[in-house]
């Protein structure tokens, strides 16, 4: 596998845009609306994507809702199938396989030290 992107979970999404894309100069690819919660914004970062999420986007999720480093995350080509591969060599889930929008596919499982690591999916309409 390979890291696909570093996604950080943040207070205020304008700040991090700010410091990443002012400040730092990096690039926005795209602004990826959350409804209620804001939007996420996705930042080239020289071959590594950075995800930018607003915190509200994962409200209530007591493992998932702590700002900071929130996950690395894991390009897949099928999520279910992958989860169940990492299942069967004793990789707990911290939250199954699930749509997290329409063609986008997550999953969440345990990393070491208490990070988060993601299987991820988007099959955009083309």
């Amino acid at each position: 596998m390979k890291i696909w992107k570093i996604a950080l979970l943040v207070e205020d999404v304008k700040e991090a845009e700010e410091l990443y894309a002012g400040v730092l100069g990096m690039e926005i690819i795209e602004r990826l609306p959350l409804g209620e919660a804001g939007e996420a914004l996705f930042i080239d970062g020289g071959g590594v994507q950075l995800e930018i999420i607003p915190k509200a986007a994962f409200a209530g999720e007591e493992r998932l809702g702590v700002t900071g480093v929130h996950h690395l995350s894991f390009k897949s080509d099928d999520v279910e199938k992958d989860a169940e591969k990492l299942k069967a060599k004793g990789i707990e889930f911290v939250k199954e396989p699930f749509e997290a929008m329409p063609g986008m596919t997550l999953a969440f499982f345990e990393g070491l030290n208490g990070v988060n690591l993601q299987l991820f999916n988007w099959k955009r309409e083309e």
